[in-house]
């Protein structure tokens, strides 16, 4: 696995494309409540990606290389303290570009990862990765959207239950503190654990300003105080395994389709962010 940006101009050019796989990770810098950092979706990218790749290497005859994450991300609420967010439209284009620059040096098998859940990052990729294939023939891949929408490795028993037992955990709430603590419990600050729960129904995720409300002081939708290192392991190697089964399935172009069709890209109305504009908050003090 190798660094792609480390690389001179002839190194790549003299890659074997045919059997080489290319991760470009798309995540926002964002706030994560009061306990997790800015960085968070980047560094769960970088690391299922990562882990990833390794595994690939080890079980298909592949390489595999990276870029540096892109800190691009677009995002439904805009107006909260820390978060960078770009509009639809700037994601897309350069989610586009990425693809496209990659495709153009001959890769075959580009896969965006787009460790951001929410459903404008995630069409403005698909919408890229869709336009691209038109182009060159099927050459970009981006499982992210279908594998947060659960399709995939079937998480164990213990994990399900956990899940029902404390559902809609949308942002920063249990499961991103647990995965956070599994890689390094440094990420999550002290007293995660004590932070009330912040709840929210799938329906009313559609609304701004519900979502806000939900969110209030805090910045986060879920219940991080029963986050643990050990559930985090569980999450991240599922995720892990779910990248791999997509991958692999997409490099010998065999039953990847599950993976390839975000499931919320054919509700019209998510689309409408193509033509706004990211609203912004000063905030004096």
């Amino acid at each position: 696995m190798k660094d792609l940006s480390l690389m001179t101009w002839k190194e790549i050019k003299e890659v074997d494309k045919d059997r080489s796989i290319v991760f470009a990770v798309m995540a926002p810098i964002e706030e994560h409540g009061w306990h997790l950092p800015l960085a968070t979706d980047m560094v769960e990218g970088e690391f299922w990606s990562r882990n990833a790749a390794e595994t690939l290497e080890r079980a298909i005859d592949v390489d595999c290389y990276y870029l540096p994450t892109f800190p691009i991300a677009a995002a439904s609420v805009n107006e909260f303290y820390g978060s960078f967010h770009f509009s639809m439209r700037t994601t897309y284009e350069v989610a586009y570009g990425i693809l496209d620059s990659l495709c153009c040096m001959g890769f075959e098998h580009v896969i965006m990862i787009a460790s951001h859940a929410d459903p404008q990052h995630q069409i403005a990729v698909e919408k890229a990765v869709r336009k691209i294939n038109r182009k060159y023939g099927i050459s970009a891949f981006a499982p992210m959207g279908q594998i947060f929408m659960g399709v995939g490795v079937n998480p164990s028993e213990k994990l399900e239950t956990f899940e029902k037992e404390y559902p809609n955990d949308f942002h920063a709430g249990w499961i991103e503190t647990s995965s956070l603590l599994a890689m390094d419990e440094g990420y999550a600050r002290d007293g995660y654990q004590d932070l009330p729960d912040s709840k929210i129904s799938d329906k009313d995720m559609i609304s701004q300003k519900k979502q806000l409300k939900a969110m209030g002081k805090y910045g986060y939708l879920g219940c991080p105080r029963v986050a643990s290192k050990e559930l985090g392991k569980e999450l991240n190697d599922n995720c892990i395994d779910s990248i791999v089964d997509a991958v692999t399935k997409f490099y010998r172009r065999d039953g990847y389709q599950k993976y390839s069709d975000y499931f919320l890209y054919k509700i019209l109305p998510l689309h409408l962010g193509f033509f706004g504009k990211v609203r912004r908050k000063k905030v004096i003090g």
